[in-house]
């Protein structure tokens, strides 16, 4: 018998907290208008057959199979492809990654031939995470993202440090953070200001602008979802679950559980649970 053993540097990690928003597959098929445009995010472009160029600002810069291209917020950008030759990518759009470079425009070029297979895989995985919409898809997604943006990262011919934005996001990630760890105790919307060290109002605002609801709402929905997993796996009186998701009385918890899911907590109990 042989066997080997790695352990892992026992180390601070650091924290990575971009975001997905979306991702797309794109093949040219003549019916292709191009015009310079921008987002207010990054934009990761993967080849993954055919060729051409894009047009970042003023720059033409060819692309073919296995390249991949970063082009940074608020920089103006279209594709072009060889009619013969068409281009067919993917294309991921990230929150919370900004493109260091010395280069006028914000964006990025790397051949990744030598990884190219595993990077197809990141981005092939997303794409039918988010298709397929099971359960957990978006913590899995953003997974693969950190494995693709870290590949990026350590590819020694990259030519530009890719870093955390100083935005608005960020707060409003901690304040998402804060309360998936904390959502047990009295939270609210003055103690995540607090937390943040930013307004009441700020957070609100920006809060529901990125995730589309406010913060309250996530920790109820957070909490909602601790107390399916409860009622789904224990035993514990309604009153215990209220009490260990952080609701303030069973008679307020099982009211905004129903309003949430439409059943009862006994109810819901009686049709998932598996003891």
């Amino acid at each position: 018998m042989s066997s080997r053993k790695l352990n892992l540097e026992n180390k601070a990690l650091p924290e990575l907290s971009f975001r997905l928003l979306s991702i797309s597959s794109s093949k040219f098929e003549n019916d292709w208008t191009s015009y310079p445009h921008s987002h207010q995010f990054t934009e990761i472009f993967f080849i993954k057959s055919g060729s051409g160029y894009m047009q970042i600002e003023n720059e033409n810069i060819p692309v073919k199979a296995d390249s991949l291209v970063l082009i940074g917020a608020q920089v103006l950008h279209t594709e072009f492809s060889n009619s013969c030759d068409p281009l067919d990518y993917y294309v991921l759009g990230v929150e919370g990654l900004k493109i260091s470079t010395d280069r006028p425009a914000e964006y990025s070029v790397v051949n990744s031939s030598a990884s190219a297979s595993a990077i197809r895989l990141c981005f092939e995985s997303i794409l039918n995470e988010m298709h397929n919409k099971k359960k957990c898809y978006e913590e899995i997604c953003q997974h693969y993202l950190a494995i693709l943006i870290l590949m990026i990262y350590r590819k020694d011919q990259i030519s530009c440090e890719l870093k955390e934005p100083l935005n608005s996001s960020r707060e409003c990630h901690k304040a998402r953070r804060y309360i998936e760890e904390n959502y047990q105790d009295k939270i609210t919307l003055s103690t995540l200001a607090d937390n943040c060290n930013i307004t009441k109002y700020y957070l609100s605002h920006q809060f529901r602008g990125l995730y589309g609801k406010s913060p309250i709402a996530y920790l109820t929905e957070v909490r909602i979802s601790a107390a399916k997993d409860l009622l789904t796996a224990t035993s514990y009186s309604i009153e215990e679950i209220a009490g260990s998701t952080g609701f303030s009385s069973s008679s307020y918890f099982s009211q905004t559980f129903q309003k949430i899911c439409h059943v009862t907590p006994q109810q819901y109990r009686k049709a998932h649970a598996v003891l």
